[in-house]
């Protein structure tokens, strides 16, 4: 999958803008200029969702009626797609494909992002949650029927919660939703498993690549029950009812990402941090491509500055076959031949 073209209205701090993307793209100004907000665009336009915020209201350019993004995108069977979502303050989203009215929800398969930020390290030293959002975002635009099943979980863990914070919860109810709860746990913990036994060899491949060196990369899938999930569930339901919670279950997993058999977490050194961060992404992107048959476009906010020339350099080889999109304050010699945007308040002026 290719991005050709987008033009944006409205956005951040991007009043118009329009853009003919190449295979590698880099995205050049200071901080605040507005390259960011270029790169959290084409997410948008391509996925409904942005990287820096869950609040799409927050898009709208300050003074703006609306925001616009329009992207044509090139996919694998050589079928070309325009996608044009649109916002007001008033009015909630409202998306097009081919000039088809389409759920937000659709775009996210048909047309995959992987975006990799400088927050990313908290895959590695970051909290649980964002170790299974990570697992559940590449299971869900894999497979229609995960992420089904993630979003029936999720309405079965809100309805037990809602039930427990009761003043009389009905038990009957309750041992209902701890079976529920249980069987779509036991699915979901496997599938992730599966998925992390898949993405061992693939991570550590990439970290290889970038880092030059062979370093052994293991993965361990913690589940949070240590018989079953429903005989656990119905031995926590006093500290449940007392905290208001649910502590058992798909919602508590984690995983431990090991480098060379010891917890990078608190072993890796900030560069390790950053490359397994880095791999963790990139190896999403082959997941997605083998899953769902289209390559993923890579977007990469501001990496390079936190590189050394020569783990630049690996990075750029490494991610040679995905269409990318990179930021950056200022040029990098060894991507001389991308095509570069200079952005500064707000405007592209050069390429």
């Amino acid at each position: 999958m290719n991005v050709v073209t987008l033009q944006v209205e409205g956005f951040r701090n991007i009043e118009a803008a329009d853009l003919l993307f190449q295979t590698r793209n880099l995205l050049v100004g200071p901080n605040g200029a507005g390259k960011t907000s270029i790169a959290e665009a084409v997410a948008v336009a391509l996925n409904g969702r942005s990287f820096r915020t869950f609040d799409l209201a927050m898009l709208l350019r300050r003074g703006a009626d609306y925001w616009r993004t329009v992207a044509t995108v090139n996919q694998e069977d050589n079928s070309t797609h325009r996608i044009a979502i649109s916002a007001t303050s008033q009015q909630r989203e409202r998306v097009k494909l081919d000039d088809r009215n389409v759920r937000i929800t659709q775009l996210a398969t048909d047309f995959p992002v992987v975006t990799f930020i400088p927050e990313d390290r908290d895959l590695v030293v970051g909290l649980p949650g964002i170790r299974r959002e990570y697992l559940d975002s590449i299971l869900a635009r894999s497979d229609p029927s995960v992420y089904r099943l993630l979003s029936r979980a999720a309405k079965i863990l809100k309805q037990r919660r809602n039930l427990i914070r009761s003043n009389n919860p009905d038990i009957v109810t309750l041992d209902i939703f701890d079976e529920e709860l249980a069987s779509a746990s036991i699915l979901i913990s496997d599938a992730r498993e599966n998925l992390l036994g898949y993405l061992q060899g693939v991570v550590e491949e990439f970290n290889q690549r970038i880092t030059g060196r062979s370093e052994e990369v293991c993965f361990r899938y913690l589940r949070s029950w240590k018989n079953d999930p429903l005989s656990d569930l119905k031995a926590s339901r006093s500290y449940d009812f007392r905290t208001g919670s649910t502590s058992v279950g798909f919602h508590r997993d984690d995983f431990i990402i090991e480098l060379n058999g010891l917890p990078a977490k608190s072993t890796a050194s900030q560069g390790q941090i950053r490359s397994l961060a880095i791999a963790l992404r990139v190896g999403s992107a082959q997941v997605l491509q083998n899953n769902i048959g289209e390559a993923p476009l890579l977007i990469l906010d501001d990496v390079f500055a936190e590189f050394d020339r020569s783990r630049a350099a690996r990075l750029v080889t490494a991610i040679g076959q995905y269409q990318t999109i990179a930021t950056n304050t200022e040029h990098v010699d060894i991507m001389d031949d991308w095509s570069v945007y200079e952005i500064s308040g707000g405007r592209i002026v050069s390429h």
